[in-house]
């Protein structure tokens, strides 16, 4: 008799653009081009390194990887959304009116009955969302079982980043009696106001007590990072695993999969990529030192987060700046390539461990960060640091441009040893058989 293979559930509710890109674009993030993308459309490296464990898990023998995602349409354009890629199920549930639902949330603050901003779209997106309410399923409840979840032969679950949705995840698998991995994703997953009992929201709009419940009930805690690791048993007083982002570098090396437009294969001098916000990406930082790098060339793929940073940054960019909407995401490796350096401005404290230093590592593009994210740098030598200096990023980045100091078979080998993909995967795979056996086994 021949056992059927362990299924696991990854719940990536927004993770679909990275997987399957939409009808009429794809973008760095599955969005649209040109126009603005639909909310929920735009993915960035939390998912690019989701589908990236998912696709090598899928080769492993004796696991069946199941991607949980939401869609807001029943279709892909003119197409059926697949039901499986690259080996990876799909679980598509169709939200139709959740863009709608954000767009409104956006503009009116219903706990304090007022409008926020005006747009014309109100006239008629109200009017909708209170004729279709008697008919729309309630949304899933913080720390609760998800109903989208049930009787899906799962048996174990990887929810990704300390959030609300994670929460829902974790109840899930404890009323199914199945092993559940939360993956911290963000370095604010590990912040000290989860300690307290104190009730307040982050940025992203998710409770503290359904962080707090996704953090302290999972059976595991997966950490990108060893200051995570660490932070978590010091602080949390919870022992975790350590599983750093994956990569695969073939995909990161020409030559290219598709056909790349001119304007991006072109050599140019620095790439930057992230969203409008002033916590975590930075986008205006990059700015302020584009503007004392006047004679270089700076093309910024900035997807959709914070419409009044986006204002700000739109109505402040300098001339050698170039603002991206999208890109396709099989593009970017060609991106990176054409790219003389990338520059991260990323938060020390928001982010987890950025996903675009691997890709710009991979892709042998120098890399100049305001922070040295879990000492990656150092320990790779794929660039170099500021230390948080604002000063000193526009003189290193000019270094990096005109005398670029990376060993890249350095590089290479570090990448191979902790952040090769197959490795990684394998390693979850052993994670997922030892936690069922654990919950199989009484006492």
């Amino acid at each position: 008799m021949v056992s059927r293979p362990l299924r696991v559930g990854l719940v990536a509710w927004h993770a679909l653009p990275a997987i399957v890109p939409t009808d009429d674009s794809g973008g760095l993030a599955g969005g649209r081009s040109p126009g603005k993308p639909k909310y929920g459309e735009s993915f960035g490296g939390l998912e690019t390194a989701i589908w990236t464990l998912a696709r090598h898990m899928a080769k492993l023998p004796g696991i069946e990887p199941v991607c949980f995602v939401e869609a807001t349409a029943a279709r892909n354009g003119s197409q059926p959304w697949p039901k499986e890629v690259d080996g990876v199920r799909l679980a598509i549930h169709v939200q139709r009116f959740k863009a709608i639902r954000h767009e409104v949330g956006e503009c009116v603050d219903f706990g304090a009955k007022r409008i926020k901003r005006f747009s014309p779209k109100l006239l008629w997106q109200l009017p909708l969302l209170m004729a279709t309410r008697p008919f729309r399923s309630r949304d899933p409840v913080d720390s609760l079982p998800d109903p989208r979840l049930f009787d899906q032969a799962v048996d174990a679950w990887i929810a990704f980043g300390v959030t609300a949705s994670s929460s829902r995840v974790v109840a899930t698998a404890d009323r199914e009696r199945t092993p559940c991995f939360v993956c911290i994703r963000s370095n604010a997953g590990l912040e000290d106001g989860l300690l307290g009992d104190d009730e307040y929201k982050n940025e992203c709009g998710d409770t503290a007590s359904a962080r707090r419940y996704a953090l302290l009930q999972a059976d595991h805690v997966v950490c990108q990072s060893q200051w995570q690791l660490d932070r978590l048993r010091e602080v949390f007083h919870r022992d975790g695993l350590l599983a750093r982002n994956p990569i695969d570098c073939r995909e990161w090396r020409p030559p290219w999969k598709v056909d790349v437009p001119e304007s991006l294969a072109a050599p140019f001098d620095v790439l930057w990529v992230g969203r409008y916000d002033d916590f975590h990406k930075q986008p205006k930082l990059m700015l302020e030192a584009a503007k004392k790098l006047p004679h270089r060339s700076i093309k910024m793929i900035v997807n959709p987060f914070d419409p009044r940073v986006e204002a700000e940054v739109r109505q402040s960019v300098p001339s050698n700046v170039e603002l991206i909407d999208r890109v396709p995401f099989e593009q970017m490796p060609a991106v990176f390539g054409a790219a003389r350096t990338f520059v991260s401005t990323g938060s020390l404290r928001h982010e987890g461990f950025p996903n675009v230093l691997l890709q710009a590592a991979a892709s042998h593009t120098p890399i100049v960060s305001l922070s040295d994210h879990d000492q990656f740098l150092q320990r790779s030598g794929a660039g170099v640091t500021s230390s948080e200096s604002l000063d000193d990023l526009p003189r290193l980045i000019e270094q990096q441009i005109t005398e670029p100091t990376v060993s890249w078979s350095r590089v290479d080998d570090y990448l191979q040893q902790f952040h090769q993909a197959d490795a990684i995967a394998s390693q979850f795979a052993v994670w997922i058989q030892t936690a069922i056996e654990s919950k199989r086994t009484p006492g």
